[in-house]
Parts: C-alpha cells; sequence; structure tokens
C-alpha cells in the first residue's frame, strides 16, 4: 500500500504547517531555476582559461630567458615569444572582459586560446629546435586541458591539424632539433620544465575534480527537481492531495497486490453535501475553502496506511487497506469529524456533512468496476438523507 503522503506545503492548497484551516493558498511558488552548468555556463570560467594562459605564458617566458642566459638559444627568442603571447593574452582579455563573446556557446574561447598556445609553442620549436623538448611537453598538457572542454570533434580536429603542423615543423627544422643537456645549467632546466609539467597536469588533475563536483551537484538538483515536478504533477492544485490520475495509479498497483498476496482492499467515494447551495450562496471562494478544509479534515481523520485523493469537483477518493469492517470503522471516523467541525470560521451560518459509498474490492474485479459500486453505495446514501455511509448493496 502506498500511504498518502503530508500535504506538501505550498502546493496550492492543503499542505504545510503554516496554513490555516479554511484559507485559499496562493498558487504554488516556481521552481527554482536549475544551477548553471559547470561546464558550459556562460559566467563560470570566463577568464579562468585566460588566466591559466598567462600564467603559463609567463612561466615558459621566464624558462626561455634562462636558457637565454645560459647561452642555450638566442636572446631575441624570449623577446619575441613574449610578444607574441602578450598580443593573444590581451586580445582574448578584451574580448571576453569587454562582453563580446558573452553569447558564444564558449564564452571563454577555450578552443582558439588553446590553438593559440599551441602555435606559439610551435614558434619556440621553430625559433630555438635546441630545446625541443620544452614545446613539445608543453602540446601535452595544452591538449590535455583542451580535453575537458572540448567536444569530440573539436579535439579530433585539434588533433588532426597538430599532428600534420607539428610534422611540418619537425621536417622544417631537421638536424637542429636537440635536447640541450650539455651544461649543469640546461639540465637543471630539463627537470624544472619536466617538473613544471607534472605540476600542470596536476592542475588539470583539480579541474577534472571541481568539474566533476559541478556535475554531481548539478546532477543532484535536477533529481531533487525532477522529484518536485513529478509530485506536483501528481497533486491537486487546490487540496493538495493526490489527483485523480495518481489515485488511479496507486489503486491499480493495490489491485496487483492483493491479486499476488490474496489480501483485500475497499475504495469509498466521499461527496460534500449541498455543496452547490454552499457555491451559490456564499461564493466560489467560499467553497474553494469548505473543499480546503475537507481535504485538511480527511488528512487528519484517515490512518496512514490509506490513500487519499480529490476524485472532481466536491467528490473525494479513499483507498482503505484491508477488509470492509475496518474500513467502515475508519470511514465513520471520518465522517463524524466533518459532522462536527466548526465551520463558523469559514462562515457564520456554514454547515457541512459528507455522504460516502464504500465498496470492497473483489478477486479478479478491475478497478473501474469497484468504483462503480462505491459510485452507486454514495448514491445510495445520497437517496436516503446524506450525512451517513452506505456500503455496496
Amino acid at each position: 500500500m502506498n500511504p498518502q503522503t503530508p500535504l506538501p506545503s505550498g502546493s496550492g492548497g492543503a499542505g504545510g504547517t503554516s496554513a490555516r484551516p479554511g484559507d485559499v493558498q496562493p498558487p504554488p511558488a516556481p521552481l527554482p531555476s536549475p544551477p548553471p552548468d559547470p561546464v558550459t555556463a556562460a559566467g563560470a570560467r570566463p577568464l579562468r582559461t585566460t588566466l591559466f594562459a598567462a600564467l603559463d605564458h609567463a612561466v615558459n617566458a621566464i624558462l626561455l630567458s634562462a636558457f637565454a642566459l645560459a647561452g642555450t638559444i638566442a636572446v631575441d627568442v624570449p623577446v619575441r615569444i613574449v610578444g607574441v603571447a602578450l598580443a593573444f593574452n590581451m586580445l582574448f582579455l578584451g574580448l571576453i572582459a569587454g562582453g563580446a563573446t558573452r553569447r558564444l556557446r564558449d564564452p571563454s574561447l577555450t578552443a582558439l586560446q588553446v590553438f593559440a598556445a599551441c602555435g606559439i609553442n610551435l614558434l619556440v620549436l621553430w625559433l630555438a629546435p635546441q630545446i625541443a623538448y620544452m614545446p613539445l611537453v608543453n602540446l601535452f598538457v595544452l591538449l590535455s586541458w583542451g580535453s575537458l572542454y572540448f567536444s569530440q570533434r573539436t579535439f579530433f580536429i585539434a588533433w588532426a591539424a597538430l599532428t600534420i603542423v607539428l610534422g611540418i615543423a619537425l621536417h622544417a627544422v631537421g638536424a637542429r632539433v636537440d635536447i640541450a643537456d650539455e651544461t649543469g645549467i640546461e639540465r637543471w632546466l630539463f627537470w624544472v620544465i619536466l617538473a613544471l609539467a607534472l605540476g600542470r597536469f596536476l592542475a588539470i588533475n583539480a579541474e577534472v575534480s571541481r568539474l566533476r563536483a559541478g556535475l554531481q551537484a548539478r546532477n543532484a538538483e535536477l533529481a531533487r527537481m525532477a522529484g518536485k515536478l513529478a509530485d506536483l504533477a501528481s497533486r491537486d492544485d487546490l487540496t493538495g492531495l493526490w489527483n485523480r490520475r495518481e489515485f488511479m495509479r496507486l489503486l491499480r498497483d493495490q489491485r496487483k497486490r492483493a491479486e499476488r498476496q490474496g489480501s483485500g482492499f475497499c475504495v469509498a467515494l466521499l461527496d460534500a453535501d449541498h455543496f452547490k447551495q454552499v457555491n451559490d450562496r456564499l461564493g466560489h471562494q467560499t467553497g474553494d475553502a469548505v473543499l480546503q478544509e475537507l481535504a485538511h479534515l480527511f488528512e487528519a481523520s484517515r490512518r496512514t496506511t490509506d490513500s487519499l485523493a480529490r476524485y472532481g469537483g466536491e467528490e473525494f477518493i479513499i483507498l482503505l487497506d484491508g477488509d470492509a469492517a475496518a474500513a467502515t470503522h475508519a470511514l465513520e471516523r471520518i465522517r463524524r469529524s466533518v459532522e462536527l467541525h466548526d465551520w463558523s470560521r469559514i462562515a457564520a451560518t456554514l454547515r457541512v456533512t459528507i455522504s460516502i459509498g464504500m465498496a470492497a474490492w473483489r478477486p479478479d474485479e478491475d478497478v473501474e468496476r469497484v468504483i462503480g459500486r462505491a459510485d452507486a453505495a454514495l448514491y445510495r446514501a445520497k437517496e436516503e438523507g446524506r450525512n451517513r455511509l452506505c456500503l455496496e448493496a
């Protein structure tokens, strides 16, 4: 049995401990917007990539300057590389900070920045082939960083283009490609390059962890919102009870369990007596307040194993676990709670009663038929004077 859950707060009627009985509840609050995608949302990392690139260029400039001071490469190499890197960084920074990329799918221009950094390292390979290991190691780092954000198509294009250009560059520099390790300072710089490459891979791993945590948080929030949407879709807007569609699902599930376990259950229809007169004399807003108050009373009086729904108009329906005797006792308690309730808070002269028709499920009977028998019992309760419980004939 799926018991009725507590009425949700702010679900359009009966739910919530802060609601005053009989008050017409405001419409449900809108669902919160989903959290921004930690990978692609604009604003999540617009300057992060540029900052990483600037830091990477600065480290490379220091290393190139050290090689130049050691006499391994020409002095003008770090000057040229710094000039090109600075030009690219200022261009990307201006575009991103100025908002020109805000509407793009990738506001950080990650692909362009990775391509630019690869081009700068190929320029290092061309100008200083004697330290070829430095730009080659950097290319692996750059592609690893880009793989966090590239689509499969972009990554394939980057790999293919870089492979072709790198082959051309290596062919062009020919025998000048070397690993400068003749002096102590060159070997020390070689070690520094490898250590920094490992550090960059650790930074990439940290970025992967950050993205994974963001995606997990987003997925959890989306799951929560999906659950809330599913609950709202199964609730009656006015009373917060299950709606008719959800009740029919619960009823069919209960029928399957009863057939499998050999147990029984009952279905009852509850109808507010002379409800049309309430609407005609006191207005539809008062009628809504009466329906909400009835929902509160039914919720307070029903058993926790029973499922309650608004069936339509002033009619409610309840699925009762167990045999007819226990169900009759539970329904009579509900009827008495309505009859004895003080309705003057809604309207001074208001008095509300309900009529109930109940039917016990029979083996191999479909759910529509048992509801039909409960409806026939409700009709008899009306014919016999209302404010009563009638069982199936």
